[in-house]
């Protein structure tokens, strides 16, 4: 299967004409954690929708006809229950594209979105470290479909402490940390830490996120970090996060998704569902390693498609109540490693999922993922909103044919 050409085939697979209705005042975004909400009263602010252009003002009142220039603009505006729609066009930044200093409330979330699927482009041209940054406690904030591209180190950063109750749905984030260095510190499409929890990805695109290797654009490196320092989510230290429905391919500097905390950190409920993952790390086995002990695994509904020598590469840690089933693995094996706690059942080795073709890593008429999966309480739609089941069965990986 040929990667290259594979973004801008998926990124086609939906119309960019929206994301798809916005939750009413009041409303839990679908799939949001269930939280106590606050009770209704008349005295409370309506919400408001702020807009984005690349040809507005900052100075101006963020409304449609007279829309701010800057996200950021828009994000110091926003309160809780507030929407934030950006328009197509390029958006640029300094240290940290868009840095959020506060979100919504149960109940009432800030949601900043594009106004066309992939059309609002968060762009750091390799000089901004970051393009989204949660700060301390921020929580209830969600993020829909943006292309995040070109940033030194970070598409989202949640390191700003007890970031809670986030969901990052429907973005293309890609050609992150591109650059030539021999630093220890992760290039990442997504950065989990300091006390993060609650968070959701959903349907998003990972893609080419990592440093230079040696030989390309003229690249030197002193060290051999550029093998396995570099990823798209990164889980520290963090709790309770869920990754469901989203498709990950060309990972050759690390690994789709890292578990790892240098401090003991043990993540209590890690849920890797329905998603699909697309080609090696050359030097390293695994798509997702686990490499710090983990509570609540469950790693259920995925499609592993040629992986370099297994889907999973688990250090010996515990893994208490883990669960690994049902998952579909394509020219390798479901793990390497010796878990302790970690129930395995149900997994298909050596297996071809039969996709469309190489631009298209939806399952074919056929294929064995097709009506194949578990159904889990925690996906009820799949990459592009489309529920799930469609046929006898919910299907693997991230698209429900």
């Amino acid at each position: 299967m040929h990667l290259k050409v594979m973004a801008a085939a998926i990124a086609s697979l939906v119309p960019l004409t929206g994301c798809g209705p916005e939750p009413a005042a009041g409303a839990r975004p679908a799939g949001a954690m269930a939280e106590a909400e606050p009770s209704s009263s008349s005295s409370a602010k309506a919400p408001v929708r702020y807009y984005v252009a690349p040809d507005g003002s900052d100075d101006g009142p963020g409304t449609p006809a007279a829309p701010f220039r800057s996200i950021q603009r828009g994000a110091d505006a926003a309160a809780a229950g507030d929407t934030v729609i950006v328009r197509p066009g390029r958006y640029t930044g300094g240290n940290r594209i868009v840095q959020l200093g506060r979100g919504g409330i149960p109940g009432a979330w800030v949601t900043f979105r594009s106004e066309r699927r992939g059309a609002a482009i968060l762009d750091g041209r390799e000089e901004s470290p970051v393009g989204w940054y949660f700060g301390r406690g921020v929580g209830y904030v969600r993020v829909e479909g943006f292309e995040i591209r070109n940033l030194r180190e970070h598409g989202f950063d949640f390191y700003g402490g007890g970031v809670h109750d986030i969901i990052i749905a429907r973005n293309l984030v890609h050609h992150i940390g591109r650059n030539c260095t021999d630093t220890d510190n992760g290039r990442t499409g997504a950065s989990l830490g300091a006390g993060a929890h609650r968070v959701i990805f959903d349907g998003n695109v990972w893609h080419d996120i990592g440093r230079l290797k040696p030989g390309e654009n003229g690249c030197s490196p002193r060290n051999k970090n550029y093998q396995n320092h570099d990823h798209g989510i990164y889980v520290a230290d963090a709790d309770d996060i869920t990754i469901r429905n989203n498709v990950f391919f060309a990972f050759a500097r690390g690994w789709a998704i890292h578990r790892y905390s240098s401090r003991g950190f043990q993540t209590n409920k890690l849920l890797v569902v329905n998603n699909t993952f697309l080609g090696a790390n050359p030097y390293r086995p695994g798509q997702i390693i686990l490499a710090t002990a983990t509570s609540g695994l469950r790693v259920e509904n995925n499609i592993f498609h040629a992986p370099n020598e297994a889907a999973l590469y688990f250090e010996n840690h515990r893994f208490p109540g883990g669960r690994v089933q049902n998952n579909l693995v394509h020219a390798g094996v479901t793990k390497v490693g010796r878990p302790r706690g970690v129930t395995f059942s149900r997994n298909r080795e050596n297996t071809d999922p039969e996709l469309i073709g190489e631009r298209d890593p939806r399952p074919a008429a056929g294929s064995p993922a097709i009506d194949s999966g578990l159904e889990l309480a925690e996906v009820t739609h799949d990459a592009v909103g489309v529920a799930r089941p469609q046929g006898a069965g919910h299907d693997l990986g991230a698209y429900e044919r």
